[in-house]
């Protein structure tokens, strides 16, 4: 649909402002793609969703209506994903509670072990059955890819210097089997070449230790689907590239930005505008602190604004209601065609903004349903 006529269709909705539009749509189309690409070209690879990149009920419900498995952080979310009635519970990070961490491998879900707080409460197993756990690792991706930035991870295990100690200590309990490891990449690293040097290095790593493993969880951090320069197959490629040397291997992906991003919208209203010699600043009634207090200026695309050059150099701003004075969410040089009680629609922010909103300041925005897209 056109600009023009999205911009009707938005105000034919009366839609209370600031808000956002869940484009249900779009997250069913993607799920879909998802699902025929993994099944006609790849090879066992499997898609789990990261709870925390965007928590709304609604999301939920249509990931567990389409039966995808469900990436957890914490003892909350792990209760929230289990009471919703997800079958396949993926459980990572820091935040495990001493009496989920037993629940999820009761229940068989996939638990990546964390730490050596998680390590010690494996004393407490005292079941007969083989109980499979994965482990959680780290490395530099600065040895392997270049101008990456060397991180010293603080989490999980380093591949090198603390996995083979990890593995004879889980040695002595007889009913602990690892078959996982899992590695996620930072964020600030999302090219596909990464997650061919994480397969790549884990499986060296099991070839060398005789580690029989039934999956790599190699996390988050794709962008795609958002008008990135990378496409999923860019990544599917890169990963089944490695995959082929152990085909017997799943291969768990947790595409929560690259999937949930493109599925929001945020729309506010301009609500008064105020003009200096310099700055034109027009005030919306949403904020930085709907999206992301991190974000820096013009980090979304913005739709329902007409621009025109303009001979003088003046600073045009969309600015938020906090009392901040960095919350301002787009800048112009150009002419703004901008008056009081024009919408205006920022693009694709899906992740990380509504999961993260509190109430600080300002309530949280209204979020209203699209069933079809615009």
């Amino acid at each position: 649909m056109e600009i023009q006529d999205a911009q009707k269709f938005i105000n034919s909705k009366s839609y209370k402002t600031p808000c956002y539009i869940f484009k249900k749509k779009t997250l069913i189309n993607l799920l879909d793609y998802i699902d025929v690409s993994i099944k006609t070209k790849y090879h066992n690879i499997h898609l789990a969703y990261s709870f925390k990149t965007n928590s709304d009920y609604k999301v939920l419900k249509v990931l567990l209506k389409k039966n995808i498995s469900i990436e957890v952080v914490s003892k909350k979310e792990y209760k929230i994903a289990k009471q919703m009635g997800f079958k396949n519970i993926i459980y990572n990070g820091p935040a495990k509670s001493k009496k989920t961490f037993f629940d999820a491998l009761k229940n068989n879900y996939i638990v990546n072990i964390e730490n050596k707080r998680e390590l010690s409460w494996l004393k407490s197993i005292k079941s007969k059955k083989k109980i499979k756990v994965g482990i959680r690792v780290n490395f530099s991706l600065s040895n392997f890819i270049t101008d990456t930035k060397i991180i010293n991870s603080r989490f999980g295990f380093n591949l090198y210097e603390d996995l083979k100690k990890v593995l004879k200590d889980i040695e002595q309990y007889k009913n602990i089997k690892v078959v996982g490891l899992h590695y996620h990449v930072s964020q600030l690293e999302r090219m596909p070449e990464k997650f061919k040097v994480v397969i790549q290095e884990l499986l060296i790593f099991a070839k060398r230790n005789k580690l029989k493993l039934d999956y790599i969880d190699i996390g988050g951090g794709f962008d795609c689907f958002n008008n990135s320069q990378f496409t999923f197959d860019d990544y599917m490629k890169a990963i089944d590239n490695y995959k082929k040397f152990n085909k017997n291997i799943k291969i768990i992906i947790e595409p929560g930005y690259g999937l949930i991003n493109s599925c929001y919208d945020y729309l506010t209203t301009i609500v008064d505008i105020k003009k200096t010699k310099k700055t034109n600043f027009f005030l919306c009634d949403g904020s930085k602190l709907h999206l992301n207090i991190k974000s820096k200026v013009n980090s979304f695309d913005v739709d329902f604004i007409k621009e025109i050059p303009s001979k003088k150099q003046k600073e045009n701003y969309i600015v938020g209601m906090s009392c901040m004075e960095s919350d301002r969410l787009y800048l112009s040089n150009n002419k703004l065609l901008l008056k009081v009680n024009d919408k205006i629609l920022f693009k694709n922010c899906g992740a990380y903004t509504s999961s993260w909103v509190s109430n600080f300041i300002l309530k949280e925005p209204y979020i209203y349903t699209l069933n079809s897209d615009f």
